[in-house]
């Protein structure tokens, strides 16, 4: 009876000890896509073997990556000296078009709209969103905001509305994309960069750097929810696909901030060593395995955001940022 005992409970301290490890090496399949900066370059990262399997040119000066939901599309903006998107076929890895934006120079930040075709870049040269096709290469339109330094982008789920923040003037401009026309411009804190609304388009959220705040807006009024304080450098925010969860890095304080977004609360705070300037970040389709490149170490960081665990690295080119996920392997 002791000896049954005894076996019982090593059994479940084996189990306690283990299911964790489990947990953070289960199989991982596809690809992760990263932008290098300083590269001039994207890199094809095969998640099984954490080796980088290609790497292909872009334009100069590459910064923000868009991805079909397919994961068969990929769009990089060439926004410091390339003035272009490049246009890539995942499936071949090879850049099969290149976009000119040269009358709407620096494009940096990029999203699909919601048929997959096309996508709303904003060009910080000339303070306007483009609407581009990918795959015909031709232009539809760009819709200014009005403002200056019109550096990133969100979409909601319907793609009828696009959002930029706008860093030198402090605002964040609403257009409607059908019509082409500016619809509001909401002041912010000082230096709006990051931004994201979530998929009704009833919640906007931004990070402000000069002020280091995080803030949530209610879109119908205009008037704030929520502020987060102590950030220096909010690079990113990023909302999980059920919105249960909001990621943000912060690029100066070097670590990561996992917020419970329902009940509004901090749940994690990664800190990571000094120069690793955490940039872009990506969800698995698992919803809570985040990817985010380390800008300063040629690296991305493969997390668990429930358990605010690393799991594992991964080599990238030189200065990562822009990051994505496809499930297509590479032989």
């Amino acid at each position: 009876m002791n000896h049954f005992k005894l076996t019982t409970a090593v059994v479940a301290l084996f189990v306690l000890l283990i299911l964790p490890v489990f947990a953070q090496t289960k199989d991982f399949q596809g690809t992760v896509i990263v932008v290098n900066k300083k590269g001039d370059s994207v890199s094809f990262i095969d998640l099984a073997s954490r080796q980088i399997k290609l790497t292909r040119a872009t334009g100069k000066g590459p910064h923000e990556l868009a991805l079909t939901d397919d994961g068969l599309w990929a769009v990089v903006t060439d926004y410091v000296g390339g003035n272009s998107l490049s246009v890539f076929d995942v499936k071949q890895a090879k850049k099969v078009r290149t976009i000119e934006l040269s009358e709407y120079p620096r494009p940096h930040g990029i999203l699909f709209l919601n048929d997959q075709r096309r996508v709303a870049v904003s060009s910080e040269g000339s303070d306007s969103v483009v609407i581009a096709d990918i795959h015909s290469g031709k232009i539809e339109k760009a819709i200014l905001t009005e403002q200056k330094g019109s550096h990133m982008v969100a979409l909601p789920a319907s793609s009828k509305r696009v959002y930029t923040t706008n860093m030198g003037s402090h605002t964040v401009s609403e257009m409607d994309i059908q019509s082409g026309k500016l619809l509001r411009k909401l002041a912010t804190p000082k230096v709006p960069e990051a931004i994201t609304v979530n998929q009704s388009g009833t919640e906007l959220w931004i990070g402000s750097n000069e002020d280091g705040l995080v803030t949530l807006y209610d879109l119908a009024s205009g008037k704030q929810i929520k502020q987060w304080e102590g950030f220096s450098f909010p690079y990113r925010i990023l909302l999980t696909r059920d919105e249960h969860h909001a990621v943000i890095p912060d690029y100066s304080n070097n670590t990561l901030d996992i917020l419970d977004r329902v009940n509004q609360k901090r749940l994690h705070q990664l800190k990571f060593d000094k120069g690793t300037t955490p940039k872009g970040v990506y969800f698995h389709p698992d919803d809570r395995t985040l990817f985010m490149s380390a800008y300063g170490k040629n690296k991305i960081f493969v997390i668990d955001i429930l358990s605010g665990k690393v799991l594992f690295e991964l080599p990238t080119g030189d200065g990562p940022d822009g990051v994505a996920f496809t499930p297509i392997v590479f032989e």
